[in-house]
């Protein structure tokens, strides 16, 4: 454990409104949206003798839920920043802002009371102990009457605080240092994982990049600091869902390439198929849902640019180019690259996920009105074998990522003898994990589902009389 308490460390907490005094007290009620500037002293003296100096900083947003309307957090978010648009609107719902997560809400967030988002946090990396000392002045912050208040009426006055991991470029993480103003790396991370700030990995079936919020919960900040040694494994499971390598060099030039073509010829079959569906609404056409319309030439092009950038260094299967051919239902893209590396098809990429899981994800409802009817992408991976057992990052399979998107888009009863079919082509052989029996929803996944019921329990105890959407 560390050496460094909180008693040498000194906050300087400024905020935007020059007319409250009582910080965190609700003296700010009226205002939606506070932001805060924090600046972290450490004494340089053991003899109060007021010397002190500045070693780094915090700001952040809070988010006064009381004076928000019920269907109005959305817009807050937006007006204010990108990133409290992001955060927010993954964390808390826009009516009522009560939180999305149930393990925000075991842990006692309640929308009686702030949200709090810290945009930045920062320590001089060239103070001794620097992470010790970040892990302490986070600390004494969420204890503070910003987050905490004085508890003169038995409650925090935050109950639930998030931040976003910043992504870094590789010679300042690998240099050690980090400047002012840079965001934290995976291991800067260690200070938030100490005061009992987690990964909640049900937003990352949702959104991979959702992967770098952190949060935590008035019951987690209560609880003693952890060891180093013992966020250990939660460090590790970070990095391994967020912190995984992109392709470079050769690599992605292969996968530039590959996109570039798909893309290309994904947009000229959304507008063919936009064209025909006034035709098929006045009963002049059949609709036919798009196809492949890559020619022979440019997979010719595609197949000599393919074998250059092999032959300098390059990898069909280290690029992920795969990847992008299922995601666009590419199938003669999708034939040349395992002809060209077979070992492609069981290639993961940074979140874990298969050729097979990126095709499944896209087999429901893709550009079309009834949903996708030809599944040859996912019967050619199949056959040059994909394996339906493997699990993504988060423990979503194929056929799990296939469930809950079938969940989620709305497809027609014409097509689903097809959708079935695929059920049962995608089943994997050892059964469904846990997460796919949660599809993405539901106290398994850790995502809150509101109904009526709630809605009911609210007005009991005097809230408002809409009834809007869940």
């Amino acid at each position: 454990m560390s050496r460094m308490t909180g008693d040498s460390i000194i906050l300087s907490i400024s905020n935007d409104d020059d007319d409250a005094e009582d910080l965190g007290q609700y003296a700010k009620f009226g205002r939606p949206l506070t932001t805060y500037n924090i600046k972290i002293y450490l004494k340089t003296d053991n003899n109060n003798n007021g010397r002190k100096n500045e070693v780094g900083g915090i700001t952040g947003v809070s988010v006064n839920r009381q004076a928000i309307g019920d269907h109005g957090f959305f817009q807050e978010f937006d007006e204010h920043s990108g990133e409290l648009e992001w955060v927010g609107c993954s964390l808390l719902e826009n009516k009522q802002g009560r939180t999305r997560l149930k393990s925000l809400r075991d842990a006692g967030d309640d929308p009686e009371f702030d949200f709090f988002l810290i945009e930045s946090f920062w320590i001089d990396q060239d103070q001794e102990d620097a992470c010790d000392l970040a892990t302490c002045a986070l600390r004494k912050f969420i204890h503070s009457d910003v987050i905490k208040g004085n508890l003169r009426f038995g409650a925090w006055c935050v109950s639930s605080v998030a931040y976003a991991l910043h992504e870094v470029d590789s010679s300042s993480e690998s240099s050690g240092k980090r400047k002012r103003g840079d965001g934290l790396s995976y291991d800067e991370a260690i200070p938030f994982l100490r005061n009992g700030f987690f990964q909640d990995t049900a937003l990352l079936q949702e959104n991979p990049d959702n992967g770098r919020i952190l949060v935590g919960g008035v019951e987690h900040f209560e609880q003693a600091l952890k060891s180093e040694a013992i966020v250990m494994p939660a460090l590790k499971a970070l990095r391994g869902h967020i912190g995984g390598k992109k392709p470079t060099g050769k690599d992605a030039e292969i996968l530039s390439r590959v996109g570039q073509l798909v893309n290309e010829n994904d947009q000229l079959a959304f507008m063919e198929s936009t064209a025909q569906l006034s035709s098929v609404m006045i009963g002049n056409a059949v609709y036919q849902p798009p196809t492949d319309n890559t020619t022979a030439q440019q997979l010719q092009s595609l197949r000599r640019d393919l074998d250059k950038l092999v032959r300098a260094g390059g990898s069909i299967a280290r690029s992920t180019a795969l990847h992008v051919a299922c995601e666009k239902n590419s199938i003669k893209v999708v034939k040349l690259l395992l002809e060209l590396d077979s070992r492609s098809v069981s290639v993961k990429d940074c979140m874990g996920r298969t050729p097979l899981m990126i095709a499944a994800i896209n087999a429901c409802g893709r550009k079309s009105i009834n949903g996708i009817n030809e599944t040859r992408v996912i019967d050619h991976l199949l056959n040059a074998g994909a394996r339906k057992n493997d699990a993504d990052n988060v423990g979503l399979t194929a056929y799990g990522h296939f469930k809950k998107r079938l969940m989620i888009n709305s497809v027609h009863y014409q097509y689903r003898a097809t959708l079935t079919d695929l059920e049962h082509k995608l089943y994997p052989d050892g059964g469904p994990t846990m997460v796919d029996f949660s599809q993405g929803r539901g106290g398994t996944s850790g995502i809150v589902d509101y109904g009526p019921e709630d809605e009911e329990e609210r007005r009991l105890l005097g809230g408002s009389e809409d009834d809007g959407d869940y």
